[in-house]
C-alpha cells in the first residue's frame, strides 16, 4: 500500500495529514527514525523508561514467567538485548 500524505509547513515546523485509515487514538505519537524513514508509534503502546512496545514487554515478562521462580531477572541485560533487537 503506497498511500501518500500531505506536508504541512509552519515556519521551522511541518506535520503530516494522514490519510484516512491511517490515524492515532490520542494526541500524540512517538517519533524515530529508521534509516530514511520516519517511524509514528501510537503513545499508548510504547514503554516510555525503555522505548520499547508493550508487546515485546509483555513477552519479556511471559518468558521469566515461565522460567520458573528460582531465575533472577537481569532487567538492564532483558531491556540490552531487546534494544538491540529492535534495531
Amino acid at each position: 500500500m503506497n498511500d501518500m500524505a500531505k506536508i504541512v509547513r509552519n515556519g521551522t515546523r511541518q506535520s503530516v495529514e494522514l490519510p484516512e485509515g491511517f490515524g492515532f487514538d490520542g494526541d500524540e505519537v512517538h517519533v524515530r527514525r529508521d534509516g530514511a524513514r520516519i517511524v509514528l508509534e501510537s503513545a499508548g503502546e510504547i514503554d516510555a523508561d525503555t522505548g520499547l512496545p508493550m508487546e515485546t514487554l509483555r513477552a519479556l515478562i511471559q518468558e521469566g514467567l515461565d522460567s520458573g521462580p528460582s531465575e533472577v531477572w537481569d532487567t538492564e541485560a532483558l531491556k540490552r538485548e531487546m534494544r538491540a533487537r529492535l534495531k
